[in-house]
């Protein structure tokens, strides 16, 4: 029986691989060149866009959609190789392969230290576009979409003793639903806005108990999402950003201090 971890990755039969779509990566327009050649490769493992198994394109050929120079990219093959994420075949049938998708920690640096202000105002960015991101996904989803949603639940909860591994799979769970609202830029703004909340997210999954709880969360709103009632999707929305929130506003011992309009508070207007 394939484990939770094998159907994520929903890897190619036995001695065949998906070649990864060149559409998947892009120019490189910063003068950190090998970071960002690291950080899109990361990226797209991390959304699910590359699986376990997938082939990607060649070094040269990356060098050249991605506008760096072969060196550049083969320094970052070569750390990736070195983490375990990737596997370097040579020879002529040889070539990049994905090799894992867990990401190891201080691979890429995304996180930031947030200071308490600017932690609830990336919160109160997060509720005003998430929730409707999913009530898009309630509509434009499809039961493709639907099942690796499921996936990344049931691999979330295999990984539940491992927080590095279920705090990447509680990522992925969300990238999903963002690919199944169908709206580019939308998962773009989101994208980034959780690569400055990932510190609050892995502050938000320390215990076990934090892990037992947010796969509960993901649950439900799976299953509001399948429904395709856009009520019910408010509702199961509003408990996943209260989660959050609420872990927020005790690790820093305070409130948040801006008056919240109706539409993004998590308690009735009155």
């Amino acid at each position: 029986m394939a484990t939770p971890e094998t159907d994520l990755a929903d890897s190619a039969p036995r001695g065949h691989s998906r070649v990864a779509p060149e559409e998947l990566f892009a120019p490189v327009r910063t003068r950190k060149s090998f970071e960002d050649v690291l950080r899109q490769i990361v990226d797209r493992i991390r959304s699910g866009q590359l699986r376990e198994g997938d082939d990607l394109p060649g070094e040269r050929r990356l060098a050249a959609i991605m506008e760096v120079s072969r060196p550049t990219v083969r320094l970052a093959v070569a750390a990736l190789a070195d983490a375990g994420v990737v596997e370097v075949r040579p020879g002529r049938a040889g070539g990049i392969r994905v090799n894992s998708m867990w990401i190891p920690d201080g691979l890429v640096n995304t996180t930031t230290e947030l200071r308490v202000d600017e932690t609830f105002e990336l919160l109160e960015a997060r509720r005003t576009l998430e929730p409707r991101v999913a009530q898009l996904a309630a509509l434009r989803g499809t039961e493709e979409h639907f099942a690796a949603m499921r996936r990344s639940i049931e691999l979330q909860g295999a990984h539940a003793d491992d927080r590095r591994k279920a705090l990447q799979a509680e990522l992925l769970f969300h990238r999903l639903l963002w690919q199944a609202a169908g709206n580019r830029t939308l998962e773009d703004m989101l994208r980034r806005l959780f690569e400055q909340l990932e510190t609050s997210l892995d502050m938000a999954l320390r215990t076990k108990t934090d892990r037992t709880n947010a796969l509960g969360i993901h649950e439900r709103t799976l299953a509001a999402v399948m429904r395709g009632d856009p009520d019910e999707v408010e509702v199961a929305m509003n408990e996943h950003m209260s989660h959050l929130e609420q872990i927020a506003e005790d690790a820093f011992g305070r409130k948040r201090i801006r008056q919240v309009p109706a539409f993004l508070s998590d308690r009735p207007a009155g």
